[in-house]
């Protein structure tokens, strides 16, 4: 699986963004890849909850959306196939989320955010977040009863009637405003999976769900000081 970085340093961290680009078909196998090449990866069987949990090793955690370190040998990944990743990094700790609607209905991107600044004594300051490929708003056609869970500025008219487009980078951003995390501390890549079929994976242009996933990544790099 071929990765990039962001144009956008990430402070306090090193991280990387895949695509579908010489990917392996088995998500495990491209996680062991990516173990040999960058190091121990820690990552989530996601179930598209507010559920956090904190990484001590690598390895796979259960049934969370959100994973979180203050280590800095250890990686995390989030795995998305239009669902929005999301990298947060600070001088004491990283953490990685899965944020599909139903995460964001359920406000997961501002409890990371919260648990963070208290597990480590953290300022709004001190929380850096890029925002990486997803499906972007002119490709997110939803149901009324999905759109009806958010603020209309992020919901417009759909294709058909009766249907909505939602802008779920936008949502994820604005509860990262929402928790005093300063606008020049929010990165959004501004990639759609689904308008890059040669780039990446996407759920809704390719109808496939399971293995067909991108993983984004991210470690703690600590200050050197002389």
């Amino acid at each position: 699986m071929k990765t990039f970085t962001a144009p956008q340093n990430l402070p306090h961290a090193v991280h990387a963004f895949g695509t579908r680009e010489e990917a392996m078909p088995e998500v495990e196998q491209n996680i062991r890849l990516l173990t040999e090449r960058l190091g121990p990866i820690a990552h989530m069987r996601q179930i598209h909850t507010d559920r956090i949990a904190y990484a001590a090793r690598a390895g796979i955690y259960e049934e969370c959306d959100a994973l979180y370190t203050d280590r800095s040998d250890l990686w995390l990944a989030v795995k998305t196939a239009d669902c929005v990743p999301i990298l947060i990094s600070s001088p004491q700790a990283v953490a990685v989320v899965h944020a599909g609607w139903r995460g964001l209905q359920m406000g997961l991107v501002a409890k990371t955010v919260h648990l963070l600044r208290q597990e480590f004594n953290l300022d709004a300051i001190d929380i850096f977040a890029h925002i990486g490929p997803c499906i972007r708003a002119h490709n997110y056609e939803v149901e009324a009863d999905v759109a009806q869970h958010f603020p209309a500025k992020y919901v417009s008219p759909g294709r058909k009637k009766g249907k909505f487009m939602l802008d779920l980078a936008a949502v994820a951003a604005r509860q990262l405003r929402d928790c005093d995390v300063p606008d020049l501390n929010i990165y959004d890549l501004n990639l759609c999976t689904y308008d890059q079929p040669s780039r990446f994976f996407s759920y809704r242009r390719d109808k496939k769900a399971g293995h067909d996933v991108q993983l984004s990544l991210v470690k703690l790099q600590r200050a050197k000081f002389s």
